[in-house]
C-alpha cells in the first residue's frame, strides 16, 4: 500500500527491524523474479512454498526467527539429590562409610582432615555456596560437597570434565567451572600459609638441624626447575615455549626450592619452555623475594671448617651461577683423581634429590600435572599448578605434625650436637652478609625520597653478596674439607 499525501511514515523506533540480506534472500528474490508477472495466482503459491523452504534452512542452522534453545542440544534430566546422598553414603557417613579413611586419601590425595579443612574454609565462596534457592522447574541446584568433589577428582586423576557427570551428575561447564574457582578461593584462603613465606624460627631451626646431620650445616634447601606441558598453547604462542624438554613439546617451567621434607617453600611459574635455568633465575621471583626480605636466608652464625657465617644457601646443579648462596657439585672429570672430592660431589648430588623428589610426588599425586595441561589460558594453568603445590604442602606439614621428623631418615646421621658457635673462640675467618647490610634507618621512615634511596642501597648491597663468587668458592671449600674430615673420622 503506498502512503496517501494525509499519511506519514513510522518513526524510526516505530519501523520493523530489517534484518540483513543473507544467501536465502538472494535465492528468494531471483526465483521472485523469474516468475511470469501474469500468472498472478501461482506466483502466490510459488511464494508460499519459498518460505517454507525459508524456514526450514533457518532452523538447520540454529537461526530461528525468535531464538531460543540451541538447536540440536540434549537436555539430561540429572538428579542432584540422589547424587548427594550417594556421595554422603560413600565418604561422608562417619565410620558407616562405604568407603574407608585409607581409600578416601587414596582416591582425594588428602586426608578427611584436610579436605575437611578446606571445605569448611571454601563453604559460601565463589561456586561453593549451598542451594537454598530453587531453579524454575522447582529443583534444588548441586551441593557444593559434589562440586567439590569433582574439583579434586579433576586434579587428582587428570581426566576429561565429563568423566564425573555417570557418579556425581554434574555437567561438563559445571566441572569446569568448579576446578577454576577451586583453584583460585584455594590459593586466596591458604596461599599466605603454605606458599611463597619466610619458615618460623621453629621450622628454621628444624630443618638446618636436619641438614646438619646430613653434612651441610646451614644448608635450608635444594632450588631447581621443571618443565610443564601446555597442551592448548595459543599458536602465537608456540616458538617461544618450544624447547628440547618433554620431546620438543610446549612447556611452562616452575622454578621452586623445597627442603629434605619435600616441602616446597617458594615457586615461580610462567616462564616460557624455550628458557633454561639461568633464564629462568634472571626474572625469578624468588630472588626478588631475596632482595625484598620475604624470605629471609639470615641465620644464627654457624661454623663450616673453622669458618663463620649468617646466611642459609641452597644446592643447585651445575648450571647455576657461583654465587654465595648457591652449592654446586664438581665436574666428573675433575673428581675422579680425588677421593675427597668425589666424596663431596656424590653427597651434595644426593641430598640436591629433595627437589627431584618434591617433583616427582608432587606429579605423582596430582595426575593434571603429569598429563599435558589442557588449558587455554596462562593464569589457569598457573592457577592448577599453585593449587596442587598448597594441597602437597598440607599433606607434609600434617606428616610432620604427627611424626614430628622428616620424610625420610638421614643416611648420613652422626652424633651432631646443637651447641652454639663461639664467635670470641672460634678460629678461622668470618663471611657475614647481614649484619655488613645497610638497614633504612626509623628516623627516615618519614622522608620517603631519603627511605627508598636507603632501601636501594640495602638491596644493591645484599644482591652483590649474595651473587659474590668467591664466597661461592670458599664454601664450597669448606664444605668438601667439612666432609673430608667427618669421613675419615668415621
Amino acid at each position: 500500500m503506498q502512503l496517501g499525501q494525509d499519511e506519514t511514515p513510522l518513526d524510526v523506533g516505530q519501523q520493523r527491524q530489517v534484518r540483513p540480506i543473507d544467501a536465502t534472500d538472494e535465492r528468494l528474490f531471483s526465483l521472485w523474479s523469474m516468475v511470469d508477472r501474469d500468472t498472478m495466482g501461482n506466483r502466490y503459491e510459488l511464494l508460499d512454498d519459498l518460505v517454507d523452504d525459508s524456514n526450514e534452512i533457518a532452523h538447520y542452522h540454529g537461526h530461528g526467527q525468535h531464538g531460543g534453545s540451541v538447536s540440536g542440544r540434549i537436555v539430561i534430566k540429572r538428579d542432584f539429590e540422589a547424587a548427594y546422598k550417594r556421595l554422603c553414603e560413600q565418604y561422608f557417613n562417619g565410620d558407616e562409610s562405604l568407603y574407608t579413611a585409607q581409600q578416601f586419601k587414596r582416591r582425594y590425595r588428602v586426608s578427611p582432615s584436610i579436605f575437611e579443612k578446606v571445605y569448611q574454609q571454601l563453604l559460601g565462596k565463589g561456586v561453593f555456596r549451598r542451594p537454598d534457592k530453587l531453579d524454575a522447574c522447582g529443583r534444588k541446584g548441586i551441593h557444593p560437597l559434589v562440586r567439590m568433589t569433582a574439583a579434586f577428582r579433576v586434579l587428582a586423576y587428570g581426566c576429561g570434565a565429563d568423566r564425573e557427570d555417570e557418579n556425581l551428575s554434574i555437567g561438563e561447564s559445571t566441572v569446569h567451572d568448579a576446578v577454576k574457582s577451586f583453584c583460585k578461593l584455594l590459593i586466596q584462603e591458604f596461599g599466605d600459609e603454605y606458599l611463597n613465606r619466610t619458615p618460623t624460627v621453629a621450622e628454621r631451626n628444624r630443618i638446618l638441624k636436619h641438614n646438619k646431620t646430613r653434612g651441610f650445616p646451614g644448608l635450608f634447601a635444594s632450588w631447581d626447575c621443571k618443565h610443564f606441558v601446555w597442551d592448548n598453547c595459543p599458536v602465537a604462542l608456540q616458538g617461544q615455549h618450544k624447547g628440547h624438554h618433554a620431546g620438543g613439546k610446549y612447556t611452562k617451567i616452575l622454578e621452586a626450592i623445597a627442603d629434605g621434607s619435600c616441602y616446597i617453600w617458594c615457586v615461580h611459574f610462567g616462564a616460557p619452555g624455550s628458557c633454561n635455568d639461568i633464564n629462568v633465575l634472571d626474572k625469578s621471583s624468588i630472588v626478588g623475594a631475596l632482595l625484598s626480605g620475604q624470605l629471609d636466608l639470615k641465620t644464627e652464625p654457624y661454623e663450616i671448617n673453622g669458618t663463620i657465617r649468617d646466611w642459609m644457601y641452597f644446592l643447585v646443579d651445575g648450571i647455576y651461577p657461583n654465587w654465595a648462596i648457591f652449592v654446586k657439585t664438581i665436574a666428573k672429570e675433575a673428581r675422579e683423581a680425588t677421593p675427597h672430592l668425589d666424596f663431596y660431589a656424590s653427597r651434595q648430588e644426593g641430598v640436591r634429590k629433595d627437589i627431584e623428589r618434591a617433583f616427582g610426588i608432587l606429579v605423582k599425586k596430582f595426575h593434571v600435572l603429569a598429563r599435558p595441561i589442557r588449558t587455554w589460558r596462562e593464569d589457569d594453568m598457573r592457577n592448577i599448578l599453585y593449587a596442587c603445590i598448597i594441597l602437597h604442602n598440607m599433606c607434609c606439614a600434617e606428616r610432620l605434625e604427627v611424626t614430628g621428623q622428616d620424610v625420610v631418615e638421614t643416611e648420613y646421621h652422626d652424633d651432631y650436637t646443637d651447641e652454639e658457635v663461639n664467635l670470641t673462640t672460634a678460629d678461622g675467618g668470618e663471611q657475614f652478609i647481614f649484619n655488613r647490610v645497610p638497614v633504612p634507618t626509623s628516623d627516615a621512615a618519614n622522608d620517603m625520597e631519603t627511605l627508598m634511596t636507603e632501601r636501594f642501597h640495602r638491596v644493591n648491597a645484599l644482591y652483590n653478596h649474595l651473587s659474590d663468587p668467591e664466597k661461592h668458592l670458599q664454601l664450597r671449600t669448606d664444605l668438601v674439607a667439612h666432609l673430608s674430615g667427618r669421613q675419615a673420622e668415621k
